[in-house]
């Protein structure tokens, strides 16, 4: 066997990486000793089980403490990455030198609830309509940084100061507040959007065109709410045909959806359109990323469903994809009107919060249900889109493309309905035509009856029968044409 030859260039590559790991060790102990210390002091101000046992939670292990270094990297990259740091010291400069002044339009702290903390901020826009007394849109924002209160509802003022400019009145409710749940902030939200169907008339805005907007948790809550009025139509019909009906899985999921749906009384109308970004819709299937990673004991969707039990899927009474879901599976039919009618999912491709098959699955759900309009827009390039912060700076790229995708959301609605008038009095004259259709044929069968069925007047009632199955399959073909349109565009910028 011959002996293995060491040349002199290899002696020096072993030599070169030896004295480099010795040089590493003094700042690779410290630099250990460092991620430790930062994984437990965010173990104890995030583990809800740090009060009683904070010895017994802390995380020991290498590999455990790598992952969740590293979630903890990745979430600060997303909050920080892209443009958003050029776009905080942009318009901090413009807020320095007074060169971005924008006019505050801003109505606040309106009541809309009995609670002290029921107050919401109303920007109207200056430019209301074209002159002709046209009622413009509104969009009511869920800010989306917590579940349980928006505490940071002021960093969306810019935003909606934004969204008011472009010619539509934006209502800022602060929802929830300390120790509150999310059926609270729910019920909350429901509230404030109540008040402005109930007063969007006194203030020139139309009720039929209210719109919903959230990010993260704001987006989760927005869907959930607009699954109010289809949830509680099945229920109000699966009671009356047995007692106690199940919609979801399992029986805790569904006294879980029972009871926050019950909390929720006089919901007027089904809201217009969803704006929804970076949103969470699957909390099963969250939770179990967020358990690769290795925070799920530390993230917000443990701090607020951390108590559901996974084993009987309550979290499914939390999740709209599950829902909507089980609405699809449980329904011989469900009218689109129940649902809302346009909806438009952002979401960044490489988010690591909330990833982009979150949004992905709710597009497939809401395409199965024969929603009229879902859109989806992913940008490719982009970690986590927030609009709170991508429109601080309204001429960016960024922002021109959100505000143009936001306002070819709300104007789909208008065209409906537009559309709609249209088809109703097309219809109408259908529907006309039709009557005097069947009247003639009742004539003929008459006039055939008389004469025995000559061969005059059957020919003249089988030449009105197709004429009246030709106007049958007219209106199909029709109803066919206004089929739901959907659309996925990825923006690459």
């Amino acid at each position: 066997m011959a002996k293995k030859q060491w040349s002199w260039r290899r002696v020096a590559s072993y030599g070169v990486a030896g004295g480099v790991g010795l040089a590493l060790i003094p700042f690779a102990v410290p630099i250990t000793v460092l991620v430790y210390l930062v994984v437990w002091a965010y173990t104890w101000t995030h583990d809800q089980r740090a009060r009683s046992n904070l010895l017994g939670i802390l995380p020991l292990h290498p590999r455990r403490v790598y992952q969740c270094a590293r979630a903890l990297w990745s979430g600060m990259l997303d909050g920080l990455g892209g443009p958003t740091l050029a776009i905080i010291v942009s318009y901090l400069a413009g807020k320095l030198t007074r060169s971005s002044r924008t006019q505050d339009t801003a109505v606040r702290d309106i009541k809309y609830g009995p609670a002290a903390g029921h107050r919401l901020d109303l920007f109207v826009p200056l430019a209301q309509g074209d002159g002709g007394g046209q009622l413009l849109p509104v969009v009511v924002v869920f800010p989306g940084y917590r579940w349980s209160k928006t505490k940071r509802a002021r960093m969306y003022r810019p935003m909606a100061q934004t969204l008011c400019a472009a010619g539509r009145f934006v209502v800022l409710p602060r929802v929830g507040g300390k120790d509150a749940q999310v059926d609270d902030a729910l019920c909350d939200f429901h509230a404030a959007v109540q008040w402005v169907f109930a007063n969007a008339v006194n203030f020139g805005a139309d009720p039929r065109r209210v719109h919903l907007l959230g990010y993260g948790a704001g987006a989760h809550l927005c869907m959930l709410y607009s699954l109010v009025v289809p949830l509680k139509t099945w229920y109000a019909q699966a009671d009356r045909m047995a007692q106690d009906a199940q919609l979801m899985s399992t029986r805790a999921a569904d006294r879980r959806l029972r009871a926050w749906l019950g909390r929720i009384r006089r919901v007027a109308r089904p809201v217009a359109g969803l704006v929804l970004v970076s949103g969470v819709f699957d909390l099963a299937a969250q939770r179990r990323y967020e358990a690769s990673r290795c925070i799920e004991n530390v993230s917000a969707t443990a701090r607020t469903f951390g108590a559901l039990d996974l084993a009987a899927r309550e979290d499914d009474a939390w999740s709209p994809a599950a829902i909507v879901r089980a609405l699809r599976r449980r329904s011989a039919f469900i009218p689109a009107e129940l649902f809302a009618q346009s909806v438009l999912l952002i979401h960044g491709q490489r988010d690591s919060t909330f990833v982009l098959a979150q949004s992905q699955r709710m597009f497939r759900e809401l395409c199965d249900v024969d929603v009229p309009r879902v859109d989806m827009k992913i940008y490719a390039n982009l970690r986590r889109v927030d609009p709170a912060i991508a429109l601080l700076a309204p001429g960016s790229p960024l922002a021109l493309s959100l505000l143009g995708d936001i306002g070819a959301s709300l104007e789909k609605v208008r065209e409906d309905e537009d559309g709609g008038r249209g088809r109703k009095q097309q219809q109408g004259r259908r529907d006309g035509e039709g009557e005097g259709q069947r009247e003639s044929v009742r004539e003929s069968s008459r006039a055939a009856t008389e004469t025995r069925h000559s061969p005059a007047s059957s020919a003249a009632s089988a030449e009105t029968g197709d004429e009246g199955s030709g106007d049958y399959f007219a209106q199909r073909l029709a109803a066919s044409l206004d089929a739901p349109r959907r659309r996925v565009a990825i923006h690459s910028k």
